[in-house]
């Protein structure tokens, strides 16, 4: 099977949201469904609530655009009902019957992200009340343990001593996206990302490359010095956001640190291997959709005062993405996507006949694991449909239509 060009990046995203629906949503279980076990089932069948929350996410992303997805958002909230602790407001990695402690709070600040978008998106006020709860509970991983080595920051687990960005840039996020809807109680919410993200800049952000290193513990020093396009993706959007509600120009010159950093082919989240005008971002699509929801919240919230330059090299860098992602990772076969975005951990026959042409054989050819099935074959799952569709609706945010390319 061959594809046209990409032309239309919404258009895309809504095909791949509709056949992920069709594919994993269970009517009769009233949750995602695997028919066969993939990457993201913690059973045979069931998937954990970080893939419920992308795949979510891009329903009610979906939704904004084409009106025939707004009766999918409520079915596919209702699932993280599943997953929720009833005693302490968190969502568990796995459904339980209500009191299970395995609780991660990047994962639920996707899931608040979720709910308060489906709230923005129906006006559903149903949405607003879990998402307040939720982002009451995402606050009370704030490390104030006054002996530890590391203060500050919001633990990645509700038992575990680690102190992640991607989990405070994100609770961040979620409360700032809240904060919007409950005027009387933003300040709180304003003053917490304020502080997440303070912390975020001063523990973990490398003062080199400006990237956002991975975390720390709270009992130790040494940072994690590995660097995700998500944690430097999530704490643009908090910082760029930050900055659209209080007007300081701190948080102007930190998001235009972060998206610089971003797309500087020469960091470590880009594969170096090649030459500059070849290089992409080599971290899984999970990860990716969130640095392009990044760049294209701070071109939203810091609007005009974006320099000229800046605007055009992300509009460029997205693009670029968007057509590697779309001419390489999409399945000759059916036209969904595995989770991989490096062009040789690939299709077969995508590696044999696009990219040998435009990389020559510089690397071989492969699959990840999280891309295959025992046997060795390409597999998808819930989390690479609902990433696959978050990078294309979040990219057209900055890339709306692409012009005709030989490929």
């Amino acid at each position: 099977m061959s594809f046209p060009p990409l032309e239309n990046p919404n258009f895309e995203g809504y095909q791949v949201t509709r056949q992920m629906w069709l594919e994993y949503y269970n009517s009769h279980e009233g949750t995602f469904y695997a028919r066969k076990k993939c990457n993201g089932c913690y059973d045979d069948h069931r998937f954990v609530v970080w893939a419920v929350a992308v795949a979510a996410q891009a329903i009610v992303d979906g939704a904004r655009i084409y009106p025939e997805l707004k009766p999918l958002i409520d079915p596919a909230i209702q699932i993280f009902q599943r997953y929720k602790n009833k005693q302490i407001k968190g969502y568990s990695a796995a459904e339980n019957s209500g009191n299970d402690r395995d609780i991660y709070y990047d994962d639920d600040a996707q899931v608040a992200s979720a709910i308060i978008t489906a709230y923005e998106v129906t006006g559903d006020k149903k949405y607003l009340d879990q998402g307040r709860e939720l982002v009451r509970f995402l606050m009370s991983g704030w490390n104030n343990n006054p002996n530890a080595k590391t203060r500050g920051g919001v633990h990645w687990h509700v038992s575990k001593n680690y102190l992640n960005a991607c989990t405070t840039a994100e609770v961040a996020k979620a409360c700032l996206q809240i904060s919007k809807f409950l005027p009387q109680e933003a300040g709180t919410y304003i003053e917490f990302a304020a502080n997440c993200i303070d912390w975020q800049i001063q523990v973990l952000q490398d003062p080199g490359d400006k990237l956002i290193r991975d975390g720390v513990s709270d009992n130790d020093t040494k940072i994690n010095d590995v660097k995700w396009t998500y944690n430097v993706g999530a704490t643009l959007s908090a910082a760029a956001h930050l900055y659209f509600v209080t007007r300081d120009q701190k948080w102007k010159q930190i998001a235009e640190d972060l998206a610089n950093a971003g797309i500087n082919r020469g960091v470590f989240f880009y594969d170096r291997d090649y030459d500059d005008s070849k290089r992409y971002w080599r971290d899984p699509s999970y990860f990716n959709q969130l640095l392009i929801e990044g760049l294209a919240d701070y071109l939203l919230f810091v609007g005009e005062e974006v320099p000229r330059d800046l605007v055009e090299r992300i509009h460029e860098e997205i693009q670029r993405h968007l057509i590697m992602f779309y001419e390489f990772m999409k399945d000759p076969k059916d036209g969904m996507y595995i989770q991989s975005f490096e062009p040789h951990n690939t299709y077969k026959e995508v590696y044999d006949t696009k990219y040998k042409k435009h990389f020559g054989d510089r690397k071989g050819w492969g699959l990840k694991g999280e891309d295959k099935d025992d046997k060795g074959n390409p597999a998808k799952c819930l989390m690479g449909y609902g990433a696959a569709a978050r990078v294309f609706f979040q990219g057209a945010r900055v890339v709306p239509h692409i012009d005709p390319y030989q490929f």
